[in-house]
């Protein structure tokens, strides 16, 4: 088999990116296993591309080469921080964090894309504040796409979904939702006493509708958004 290098896709994949560590370090692949206290197998099908980093070994790569989450997952930003680690507080403990995973694909704030099960990047949020939302495990990120949850959900933002939440709080509250095989994220809220939803865009220029509980599939309730600044 032809030795991979980082030359081949430097920067444009994880895998790359890995490489390029790596030879920067003059280490081999058993010898760069060894360091990082993982399964040379495991180490080689993730520097090949066959399998996908867990958390526990992203958390080795950040900790044993120095860069940072982002520009690793993403390539984005600067592989190591600007700053003297002297100078700023270490590395989060990774006891103190979860890794929730970010499926491919984006979501509809108007209606039409279902996002598949392919894990896109695994982000990092404070594990006191999610156990005091719900389990990770039933939880997921997705991006937002469209105009029509404007202005509290952008298109591009992304929403933290807990799927355990499916049934509508009596007060309403933002969820995603199936309608016709359409998934959205909608304000809903419950008609009592028809027993009926009330689907609402947050978006004045989209009209509400109403539709009967048993046509409304309720996948989850967004808990929390992200957004980037792009300006």
């Amino acid at each position: 088999m032809k030795k991979k290098t980082a030359r081949e896709g430097e920067f444009t994949s994880l895998q790359g990116r890995l490489i390029w560590l790596r030879e920067g370090r003059n280490l081999n692949m058993q010898e760069a296993a060894q360091a990082l206290r993982i399964p040379y197998r495991t180490y080689q099908n993730i520097e090949y591309g066959r399998n996908k980093p867990n958390a526990d070994n992203l958390i080795k790569f950040v900790d044993y080469f120095g860069c940072t989450y982002e520009w690793l997952l993403t390539g984005e930003g600067q592989p190591f921080s600007l700053m003297d680690k002297k100078t700023v507080a270490p590395d989060f403990p990774p006891d103190d964090f979860v890794f929730i995973r970010q499926v491919r694909g984006k979501i509809s704030a108007g209606g039409g894309f279902s996002p598949d099960n392919a894990v896109d990047l695994m982000l990092a949020f404070r594990k006191d504040w999610i156990k005091r939302k719900g389990k990770p495990e039933n939880m997921s990120l997705i991006k937002v796409q469209g105009d029509s949850m404007e202005p509290t959900l952008l298109s591009g933002d992304l929403v933290l979904v807990d799927h355990n939440k499916t049934s509508i709080a009596p007060q309403g509250g933002i969820y995603a939702i199936s309608i016709n095989h359409e998934i959205m994220i909608k304000r809903v809220q419950i008609l009592f006493p028809e027993g009926r939803l009330r689907i609402i865009s947050d978006n004045k220029q989209y009209e509400p509708i109403e539709a009967p509980v048993d046509q409304v599939r309720v996948n989850g309730k967004v808990i929390w958004f992200g957004r980037e600044i792009e300006r």
